[in-house]
């Protein structure tokens, strides 16, 4: 795709992020060991929106534990199509039932552009803190 045609593309789009948990409703398993995995995807497509093109990503989990990566991508002037739509995943284990907030923030060097957040229910007997396996 040319540059112009790229261009063009991009600027009849709307950005698009989306945060999503698999499973959303989680059920811990019987036993004093157990606990749930979630896995969650960020999506972003940019449309054109330099400053949410490849965001460096800080995923914040309930339990006070964080994450951070970035992605390794051409610069902005010189991305195609495929560059301007990115998906990143994680999995956590949760040991306790209850609703859980998980936060990815997305920045821009060290600004903060935006921040998206999504929930999940886990639902069970908590496990005994000597008993889980971190």
């Amino acid at each position: 795709m040319t540059s112009l045609a790229l261009v063009l593309f991009l600027a009849a789009a709307k950005p698009q992020i989306d945060l999503k948990a698999t499973p959303a409703i989680a059920m811990l398993g019987v036993g004093s060991r157990s606990s749930v995995t979630v896995r969650f995807r960020l999506s972003i497509k940019d449309a054109g929106n330099e400053d949410l093109y490849c965001p460096r990503l800080e995923w914040e989990w309930e339990d006070d534990t964080r994450a951070s990566e970035e992605a390794d991508c051409p610069p902005f002037a010189e991305a195609q199509k495929q560059d301007h739509e990115k998906s990143w995943t994680k999995s956590h284990q949760f040991w306790e039932p209850g609703n859980h907030t998980v936060k990815v923030r997305l920045y821009k060097g060290d600004r903060l552009i935006r921040t998206v957040e999504t929930k999940v229910e886990v639902t069970g007997e908590s496990t005994p803190t000597r008993f889980r396996e971190r």
